[in-house]
């Protein structure tokens, strides 16, 4: 199916962009790589264990669109930071077993004379720097505002960081090669998709991080089948990267799924793991309950108030705005009885499920 449209049509075909970019994008080498790439290091252990053991993937989307945009994008925020600020670019790097490309790296002024570039301006001074590029939606870019990168998004640098330290980088032109290369911070760059917004996180370059990354690395690599590693997100209609993963029929059974049924199901295996999930539903909805009656009586306070800053937080408000008169159906039903007209009625389906779940008191 075409995903392109004209207005007007000539007699003249219309390459179709997305069918073409989709094909591109699966012959690029980081899209059919099969050694275990630091972006998959700490986000999730099963998906990692299908990529180290060659699973073919079960869902390519032909959706991808705003990752295929990021795509290009990235390409040249890496030029401009290639050629403005004179950063080495896509790095590959591996230890034999971990296989990365970093986005930029900056040297020490030493390491720029050795490769004969003494006069390009380094942006980091005396320190090594390397950094990786993210793109994101504006929701997404919010989170990270809100919250700061993931665990997993510092994993992925640090081991960047951690394959040039221990000699990783491998057939440069200009860069020495099998050499440890200095770096001591590590940064990361997120750009906005929609409106060019740009955050910037760094950080001196940790060991006790790389660790870290490392053993998550070791014990995906030490699984005898994807199977035996633990599904570390919620899973599809609760996680975007579920959502999106290469093999979420796979790992989550899609395909011998009833259409009524959420995938989570397939968790709910015995009764332990009942019991559980109905601990953590009763925990979470006594919270929620809580937080509920404190965010009611927070937004009758600030009912009154003046947009503004307020400390660390910003009021706005929006809305408002008085509505135009709509159908009134009870009205209209009305009419139509004191008419003698049947009323239309449409089928009327199922009622959703509601559960309910009470916790016991406990046995004296």
């Amino acid at each position: 199916m075409t995903t392109d449209s004209t207005t007007e049509s000539v007699g003249v075909p219309v390459p179709d962009l997305w069918r073409g970019a989709h094909r591109d994008d699966r012959a690029r080498p980081r899209s059919r790589q099969r050694l275990l790439g630091p972006s998959s290091i700490g986000l999730c252990r099963r998906r990692a264990a299908y990529e180290v053991h060659g699973t073919w993937p079960t869902d390519l989307a032909d959706n991808m669109h705003a990752a295929i945009l990021g795509t290009w994008l990235h390409e040249g925020i890496l030029r401009v930071l290639r050629e403005q600020y004179g950063a080495w670019t896509e790095l590959e790097l591996t230890d034999g077993v971990i296989l990365g490309h970093a986005d930029a790296y900056w040297a020490p002024g030493d390491v720029y004379r050795q490769a004969e570039r003494p006069d390009t301006p380094t942006a980091s001074g005396d320190v090594g720097v390397v950094e990786d590029v993210k793109t994101k939606s504006t929701r997404a870019l919010d989170v990270v505002v809100r919250q700061g990168p993931s665990q997993a998004e510092w994993f992925q640098v640090h081991l960047y960081a951690h394959l040039l330290r221990t000699g990783g980088l491998k057939d440069h032109p200009s860069l020495p090669t099998g050499e440890p290369l200095p770096v001591g911070v590590v940064r990361l760059r997120y750009v906005g998709r929609e409106y060019g917004q740009v955050v910037v996180h760094q950080r001196p370059y940790d060991e006790d991080v790389t660790k870290q990354a490392l053993a998550w690395a070791e014990d995906v690599l030490a699984s005898t089948e994807p199977e035996a590693m633990p599904r570390d997100l919620d899973g599809p209609g609760l996680s975007i990267i579920c959502d999106n993963c290469p093999f979420k029929t796979a790992c989550w059974n899609l395909d011998q799924l009833a259409d009524d049924l959420a995938p989570q199901t397939i968790l709910a295996e015995d009764t332990a793991a009942i019991t559980e999930a109905l601990r953590a539903y009763a925990d979470a909805a006594e919270v929620e309950s809580a937080a509920k009656k404190r965010k009611a009586k927070a937004r009758k306070m600030l009912d009154a108030c003046d947009p503004g800053t307020y400390g660390v937080f910003k009021l706005s408000w929006s809305g408002g705005s008085p509505r135009p008169p709509a159908p009134d159906p009870e009205a209209m039903i009305r009419v139509l009885e004191g008419l003698g007209i049947d009323i239309p009625l449409r089928p009327g389906g199922r009622t959703s499920r509601t559960i309910g779940v009470s916790r016991l008191p406990e046995a004296g």
